[in-house]
């Protein structure tokens, strides 16, 4: 939905204090049903068949394991059991027992569903007679162990190519390369990683210093051949995955001309914050510490986490995003005559090698960003920020026959997730540990970037006839790692510029994306139609492209593109563009959120930027969803379409410092614990929260039929599980999920609560499909195509008069892998969420805000002109450079 049309926006959002009331959902059913299973008519030799597989696997095992030092050698072995097609295997039973699951691949066109088991070799006995059970009968009739063994179409040992993970082809096995090894510490008695590095000494293979240590995962990175790799199954440090490595490798700007004008005029213009005010810290490749209008601000923070490198930024890339970060768009700025009040600082950390020597030993970016975060975090003593923002433009550039991610986490994204949940983060000199629960009070806002289109080619954006449409190329580019992680705000680009240069060298040239649309660079998600994520989550201005008159050329031109800061002295200013400066504005938002409402969680600013985003005419004007020869899309298809392309559209300063008189902002803080031992040892749901809100009833029923809009958006952070043992049920990525539901009109509070009881209770693993009151259908996204990711969001339409008895909302959570997992060590942990609600009407200008501030004691006075004026409570922060 456009920005309505609505009064000025002059008073603060409304914080709610009030306490929710806690409901403890019922006993949840202990359902039933299961993957279809295969009827085998001869089950004595489909048993006899897999035995086989086994005891082959065990004994090839055991010969590989008598080849290893006895300091090396394994207690157990890894076997590849293949399904069945169509029908897959039940993995919870391969992974107890005695036996570990290692990993899983789905089933795919040309490959059968498949699951990597560890097995020890004392538990091969137990685990033969398990298959060899299936030629047997219950006392019912039916076959022992069916849901174990039905499924099963052959077991064979492991071997290295079963282990990689990637969607591009295993490298060839004799060539040299860098590979990512991931690690399940419960299959070794020994610590793995160490006896990789003996062995890699031993063999002379190169290894990274450190390892990462996330979730329940230990990932090393050796450079070595497949066929030397190949030794690793026969000794204790045999992984469970293999990768494709991520490493900081350089990165490089977009420049064109650049010249000195206004720098000198605007730093003795420009007011810095304190120290210790909110700050964005920039991770990329440093900074130019003495640049006039970043030095003020940097209170010299600026550090460094690779070896033997300063911070000093020889690329630019880091300096453009902290010219950003601090000062957005510098065009105003640079054009204003008085004072420039900054309400934040900057700092910056190194962690993009400049590319001027090489690297015996790559870092990757997974291990940089977490040693970033502690640097930042540690500082060298000087001033610490009373809040942080992470800005990261920085993503894994498409290899060769990649486009993007497919959704699923690797450890860069995990990594991040573990950040942003407040996951400590030690730092040792052989690993990085991300381990322990996570801290709702320690939680990060990390931003970064969706990842950019590269190398523009016109026949690339053609349609069917011939014109050039740059958003048929946007939406085949997948978002590029990491920005696929749940816990981030992901930022992609739009663009408003279309200015063509007054020079006869561009006549006859014409902007390639139209003003308010998708910038061309944008990578975006529409590819992704079946992940667990959606992503961008916000969009801001990243720049445009001019077209040749012939359409042969494609020019990035500094006009459409934005103002910032320049690494070198001589040149001063530079123009950034993709999605990249669209981050480091989005970072400089999220300070000014900070500023404004200082008591705000990581996870209420992120939401708070998705919230008070808004989607322009050109992001939903129907004809650009109009396909020759595609069927119709309903309104959800639509929406998902445009929430893939534009997240929920651009968040603006003043938006999300003020609410106004006909559109409120309600911002709620909690926590609840949504895990609890139950009887017989059984991990329960916990706790439901109830929010009976401020609701401004009367004016509500006085409108009558006239159109509202109700707002809302629920933003909390999870605990990441990156194995790929299968992401659903038991081995979900997500430690847990909240949902958010509303009071029908005519819903009863009994009846509400028993809903939510009964909704709890049917989505225990995240996958059921949540129930709403009968106006469902004004709903613009719908509660079955919102719950992806860990920021829920949704707009509700409709009269007045409906939505005045529909002042309850509650929160509820839903099982992840701390209840399937049955982590003792989760159960009884509180979680923070920031729920946001807001009411809107965009055809009148009816006072929303009033009634609401004077429920929660909020003084307000009339103003001459008639707006709302705030008297007392929160202060608003005006004074901001942009």
């Amino acid at each position: 939905m456009p920005e309505p049309s609505i009064a000025a926006r002059s008073t603060p959002h409304l914080m709610v204090p009030w306490q929710a009331a806690t409901l403890t959902p019922r006993s949840e059913p202990s359902g039933g049903g299961g993957p279809k299973l295969v009827r085998r008519e001869d089950r004595n030799r489909h048993a006899a068949a897999l035995v086989d597989g086994l005891e082959t696997a065990e004994e090839e095992s055991a010969r590989l394991a008598q080849e290893a030092p006895d300091e090396f050698r394994p207690d157990g072995f890894a076997v590849r059991i293949e399904a069945a097609r169509d029908h897959p295997l039940q993995l919870e039973r391969l992974d107890g027992s005695g036996l570990t699951l290692m990993s899983s691949h789905p089933q795919t066109e040309d490959r059968q569903q498949d699951a990597l088991v560890w097995i020890p070799f004392d538990k091969v006995a137990s685990f033969t007679q398990r298959i060899a059970a299936f030629s047997q009968d219950t006392d019912d009739g039916n076959p022992q162990q069916a849901a174990l063994v039905a499924n099963m179409e052959q077991i064979q040992r492991a071997l290295l190519e079963h282990l990689w993970q990637e969607r591009h082809e295993l490298p060839p096995l004799d060539d040299e390369r860098w590979w990512e090894l991931w690690f399940d510490p419960r299959i070794s008695p020994t610590d793995p990683v160490a006896t990789l590095r003996a062995l890699a000494e031993a063999r002379q293979w190169r290894m990274s210093d450190r390892a990462i240590h996330v979730g329940e995962r230990l990932v090393a990175h050796v450079s070595a051949t497949g066929n030397d790799l190949a030794v690793l199954l026969g000794t204790n440090a045999c992984p469970v995955e293999i990768r494709t490595p991520t490493f900081a490798e350089g990165l490089y700007a977009v420049d064109r001309s650049f010249r000195v004008n206004l720098v000198e005029d605007l730093a003795q213009r420009v007011k810095p914050a304190a120290p210790h005010a909110p700050t964005v810290c920039v991770l990329d490749t440093g900074i130019a510490q003495e640049h006039p209008l970043l030095k003020p601000a940097l209170h010299e923070r600026a550090y460094s986490v690779l070896p033997g490198r300063a911070p000093a930024d020889r690329n630019g890339h880091g300096t453009q995003m902290a010219g950003l970060a601090l000062f957005g768009d510098l065009t105003s700025a640079l054009e204003a005559q008085g004072p420039v009040v900054l309400g934040h600082g900057l700092e910056s950390v190194k962690i993009l090698d400049d590319g001027l020597a090489p690297v015996e030993s790559p870092r990757t970016l997974a291990e940089t960003t977490a040693n970033a975060v502690a640097t930042a975090e540690i500082g060298n003593g000087g001033p610490t920020p009373s809040a942080r923002v992470f800005s990261m433009a920085v993503t894994r550039w498409s290899r060769d026959g990649e486009n993007g991610v497919d959704g699923t986490a690797t450890l860069w994204s995990a990594t991040l997730d573990a950040l942003a949940a407040g996951t400590s983060v030690a730092v040792r000199e052989d690993r990085i540990d991300l381990i322990g629960a996570p801290d709702p009070q320690a939680s990060r806002l990390i931003i970064v970037s969706a990842g950019n289109i590269r190398g523009h080619l016109p026949h690339q954006m053609r349609d069917d006839n011939g014109r050039l449409d740059p958003l048929l190329l946007c939406d085949l580019s997948r978002i590029e790692e990491p920005a696929q992680a749940h816990n981030v705000l992901t930022v992609g680009a739009c663009t408003h510029l279309d200015t063509v240069p007054a020079t006869p060298l561009f006549q006859g040239y014409r902007p390639l994306a139209a003003s308010g649309g998708l910038s061309p660079f944008s990578r975006t998600s529409v590819a992704l139609t079946n992940a667990a994520i959606t992503k961008p989550d916000i969009v801001l201005e990243g720049g445009n492209l001019l077209v040749a008159p012939d359409d042969s050329f494609l020019d990035p031109h500094e006009l459409l593109s934005v103002p910032t800061t320049h690494h070198d002295a001589a040149h001063q200013l530079a123009w950034a563009n993709a999605t990249s400066a669209a981050t480091a504005q989005a970072a400089a938002l999220a300070a000014t959120a900070m500023t404004t409402y200082p008591g705000l969680r990581a996870e209420t600013v992120r939401a708070l930027l998705v919230h008070e985003a808004q989607w322009t005419p050109a992001m939903v004007e129907p004809g650009l969803f109009k396909k020759t020869g595609a069927p119709k899309l309903n309104k959800g298809e639509l929406m998902r379409q445009v929430i893939r392309r534009y997240g929920w559209g651009v968040p603006t300063a003043e938006r999300i410092r003020s609410s106004a008189s006909n559109a409120v902002t309600m911002i709620i803080q909690n926590t609840l614990v949504p895990l609890k031992q139950g009887k017989n040892g059984q991990v329960r749901l916990a706790e439901l929260k109830l929010h009976e809100l401020p609701w401004p009833l009367e004016q509500l029923r006085d409108l009558a039929e006239t159109t509202v809009d109700l707002r809302v958006t629920l933003a909390y952070m999870v605990e990441p599980n990156p194995g790929r043992r299968g992401m659903v049920g038991r081995y979900s990525y997500a430690s847990h999920g909240l949902r958010f539901a509303i009071k029908g009109p005519t819903e009863s509070a009994d009846a509400f609560q028993s809903r939510l009881a009964e909704q709890a209770e049917q989505e225990t693993d995240g996958t059921g499909n949540p129930k709403a009151f009968e106006s469902d259908s004004r709903w613009l996204v719908g509660p079955r195509s919102r719950n992806l990711g860990s920021l829920h969001a949704d707009i509700w339409r409709g009269s007045a008069a409906e939505l005045a008895d529909c002042g309850m909302l509650a929160v509820y959570p839903v099982g992840g892998w701390w209840k399937a997992n049955k982590r003792k060590d989760r159960i009884g942990l509180p979680v923070s969420y920031a729920l946001l609600v807001s009411l809107q009407t965009p055809e009148v200008s009816t006072d929303l805000y009033t009634p609401v501030a004077i429920q929660l004691g909020v003084p307000v006075e009339i103003a001459p002109a008639g707006q709302n004026k705030i008297t007392s409570g929160i202060p608003v922060q005006m004074e901001l450079g942009w």
